[in-house]
């Protein structure tokens, strides 16, 4: 799955589970319904400013639209630029 789609999916599926129409959740977002939708469809990136909105509107973590949308958090790079022997350990724990 790409990006764009990862974050659409996740975002429309935060959506859906909580029972929000796309036109309720844009409103109470302060965005157009279209806007939203092309978010949610993958057509528009998910800016920072936004990150934050749908994360306090939804009730999940910033950091996991970011990982969505392809941001990982400074500190977590740190972490792994200074210890590159931990990305093989989380690929077996975790990996496919």
């Amino acid at each position: 799955m790409a990006k764009g789609e990862s974050a659409a999916s996740l975002l429309r599926e935060l959506r859906r589970r909580q029972g929000h129409t796309l036109r309720s959740a844009a409103s109470e977002l302060g965005v157009a319904p279209s806007q939203l939708s092309r978010m949610e469809r993958g057509e528009r990136p998910v800016g920072e400013a936004a990150t934050q909105r749908l994360s306090d509107y939804y009730r999940v973590p910033a950091e996991v639209i970011n990982l969505a949308t392809g941001r990982v958090p400074a500190d977590i790079v740190a972490i792994l630029l200074a210890h590159p022997e931990e990305l093989a350990n989380l690929r077996k724990k975790f990996g496919p």
